[in-house]
């Protein structure tokens, strides 16, 4: 056993050391070196790591003492010999046989340190024995003689002198003062009226007021009472942030001794997984002869963060395989970290399921999704058990319990991970709470969450964007402007913030100040997803404006950054109403099939575009309407029908069909009176020869034309004026 635990030992040591973790290195050496002194590998690496060069002296020398005709040592020793000087003293080292290490004599001194004789340091107590006695004996008396006082200081009776004759000048004064005061008043008869007359008491005059009522309640006053609005009760367990000192950074739990894992975890949390795929790769490769889970563990995490969480899960199969390498206590200490890895795969993969399963956003879960959120719950329990202070897998078994609709196990799972000290002042608990709150339509108790997260901590941007969020879904759009301008303090050039910026706008009906803000989301120089985020907002306030052309350059935008079929369909609909024909077909064409809308109001687009641009002599372009207009007319819904029967009798009017285009006309009237259905039903009755009728539809048309701007209005009006001369 102490055999497995040296090795084990020397291994870290040995992996320390070319991690350039010196201390550590040293530490681990010199444990394996007790549990195993004769070990050559264990002395030679120790040698590497020395502090000075008497340390690696003495380290080379019982190598050699082991092992003679140690070659490595050899070389290190005469290296040693031919670079050391000064009070380093090179020792030639005999081949002489192996000694037994057990019952050689040991140095008590330690290596590097020079150690005094006992002569030097007697002759030194004597010294300093000497400087202490003259240095507390008292200083010697000095002969001075001390006289009495018997005699006042000189001028000090000037002193009282003076004092007395300012205060005879003062008192003169006033005396004076008070003789011309009393002559003055007693000549004046208002004056002395006012000082010595008797004056005239002032008597309360009554007044209406209403009669006092007491009772039982006070008489309500009509200022209404400022109640102070409480604060939040923040738990003990948090402490508040000091803005003068920089939050330190979460340390990665279990420790991790490679620093190029540390820093490739520090990239993946920046969201540079590029960076850090290949480090954690050749981390692996360079260790494979020692097996350490960390790198499986973090590759893996990368690997899903990156979308490809099948390969991430091979990762995790591989280090799980190499597990029984290690002795059964470190199994035990590493199984529960390959259990947290296996329960991250399972939550990716199950999270791929849901979105392939609603393409049009939605909560809806499959079944294989349902078989891996329960991997993740069995990996994520079996890792807690193992190891109870590790905080992923109280996440991620929370957050399946979240994707099943079951929001109160997963904020108990949160409680009961939060009693472990260790994880009790955790604020990734406290801000996945206030998420669960908010998926649990209870966005206040969100807000409270948020702001005990940043009360420890005021840059955590997703407790920041989980108040914004509660703010907008409880109805209170001021208060996330307010939340949304904080936000922005710390993170002044969030394209995200921005676009948050102009949602808060648009409800609190404030579209102007919206599509500012929109339009500085999209100055931002690197185009993140929430650049097309904030296109698609700017590109839907234009539509609302009437502005068509503007909406659909952004929505063209928002295709050149990513192609996305539901942007697709918005930028046909936008080109449409623009007038743009050749790309709502283009736009049409591609999207037959596609799933995003059903291609049956595809064709009732396609079909517009080719009426509304075709010119009186395309009868061809009208043919294929037609044709798309049937084929689509049984899979409408009922809101699209009208729309699609004015289409038809369009092209049947222009196709010479008045029967069918009158009867079309009908059923889309039927269904509710436009202006352009009934002018459209006039020039089909003008076509037919009833002209009276079409004057009716006509007027129909020029008495509304009043209260809507139609642009045939004109030509209604030319109508009338030829079927009436």
């Amino acid at each position: 056993m102490d055999s497995e635990q040296a090795r084990d030992l020397r291994n870290r040591g040995i992996a320390a050391a070319k991690a350039g973790q010196k201390d550590e290195a040293r530490q681990l050496l010199q444990q394996s070196i007790r549990l195993e002194p004769n070990n050559e590998a264990a002395w030679l690496w120790l040698a590497s790591v020395a502090r000075d060069p008497r340390e690696r002296l003495f380290c080379l020398q019982k190598l050699l003492e082991i092992n003679p005709n140690n070659e490595a040592g050899v070389k290190a020793m005469q290296a040693l010999n031919a670079t050391t000087t000064g009070e380093v003293a090179v020792v030639s080292v005999e081949r002489a046989p192996s000694a037994d290490p057990f019952n050689a004599p040991i140095d008590q001194s330690a290596p590097g340190v020079p150690t005094p004789t006992p002569e030097k340091i007697t002759a030194v107590q004597q010294q300093i024995e000497m400087i202490v006695r003259e240095y507390i004996q008292p200083p010697a008396a000095p002969g001075v003689k001390w006289v009495k006082k018997n005699s006042r200081r000189a001028g000090e009776a000037d002193v009282v002198y003076l004092r007395m004759q300012i205060a005879g000048g003062v008192l003169a004064f006033l005396v004076v003062l008070g003789i011309v005061g009393f002559i003055i008043i007693w000549n004046n008869p208002e004056l002395r009226g006012i000082v010595f007359a008797p004056t005239h008491t002032p008597t309360f005059t009554p007044t209406y007021t209403p009669t006092s009522t007491p009772g039982v309640t006070p008489t309500p006053s009509p200022t209404p009472r400022v109640s102070p609005t409480p604060s939040p009760t923040i738990p003990p367990e948090i402490e508040a942030a000091d803005p003068f000192v920089v939050p330190r950074p979460t340390a990665l739990y279990p420790p991790v001794l490679d620093q190029f894992i540390v820093n490739s975890v520090g990239l993946i949390n920046q969201g540079d997984i590029d960076i850090a795929l290949p480090t954690l790769s050749a981390v692996r490769e360079n260790t494979a002869n020692t097996f350490d889970p960390n790198s499986y563990f973090y590759e893996a995490l990368a690997l899903a963060e990156a979308g490809d969480a099948d390969r991430a899960r091979r990762t995790m199969e591989e280090a799980e395989g190499r597990l029984p390498e290690l002795n059964q206590e470190r199994q035990s200490e590493y199984q529960p970290l390959i259990d947290a890895g296996f329960a991250a795969v399972y939550m990716a993969l199950a999270q791929e399921s849901i979105d392939t399963a609603n393409p049009l956003g939605g909560s809806t879960v499959p079944g294989d999704a349902q078989d891996l959120l329960g991997l993740v719950q069995q990996r994520a329990q079996a890792a807690i058990s193992g190891d109870a202070r590790m905080p992923m897998p109280h996440l991620l078994l929370a957050q399946s319990y979240a994707l099943n609709g079951d929001y109160g196990a997963a904020i108990r799972t949160l409680d009961q991970a939060q009693v472990n000290p260790e994880l009790a002042a955790d604020l990734n608990f406290v801000v996945e709470r206030g998420k669960l709150y908010l998926a649990d339509d209870d966005p206040e108790e969100a807000i409270y969450q948020a702001y005990v997260a940043l009360y420890a901590d005021p840059g955590i941007e997703d407790a920041h964007l989980l108040r914004i969020n509660a703010a907008l879904a409880e109805g209170e759009p001021g208060l996330a402007v307010l939340y949304i301008q904080t936000y922005l303090f710390y993170y002044p050039g969030s394209t995200l913030g921005w676009k948050l910026l102009g949602d808060a706008r648009i409800a609190e009906g404030k579209p102007d100040l919206a599509l500012a803000a929109y339009s500085q989301a999209l100055t931002a120089r690197d185009v993140t997803p929430f650049t097309i985020d904030a296109l698609i907002a700017r590109a839907n306030l234009y539509t609302g404006q009437g502005l068509h052309q503007l909406a659909a350059d952004d929505y063209t935008a928002a295709l050149d950054v990513e192609p996305n079929s539901q942007i697709q369909a918005l930028r046909m609909q936008a080109a449409y109403f623009d007038g743009d024909f050749s790309t709502v077909q283009r736009d049409a064409e591609e999207l037959t099939g596609s799933g995003v809308l059903p291609d049956a109001e595809i064709q009732l687009f396609l079909a517009r575009a080719l009426v509304d641009g075709a010119g009186p002599d395309e009868t061809d372009k009208f043919r294929d309407a037609l044709t798309l207009l049937q084929n689509a007319r049984n899979e409408l819904p009922d809101t699209l029908r009208p729309t699609a029967a004015e289409y038809h009798a369009r092209v049947q009017l222009e196709l010479g069909s008045l029967g069918d285009a009158q009867a079309a006309i009908d059923e889309a009237l039927a269904a509710g009176d436009t202006g352009t259905r009934h002018f459209l039903r006039g020039q089909i009755l003008e076509a037919r020869g009833d002209r009276a009728a079409a004057l009716d539809e006509y007027n129909w048309v020029l008495t509304w034309g009043q209260v809507y701007a139609y642009p045939f209005y004109g030509d209604a009006q030319a109508r009338v004026e030829d079927l009436t001369a």
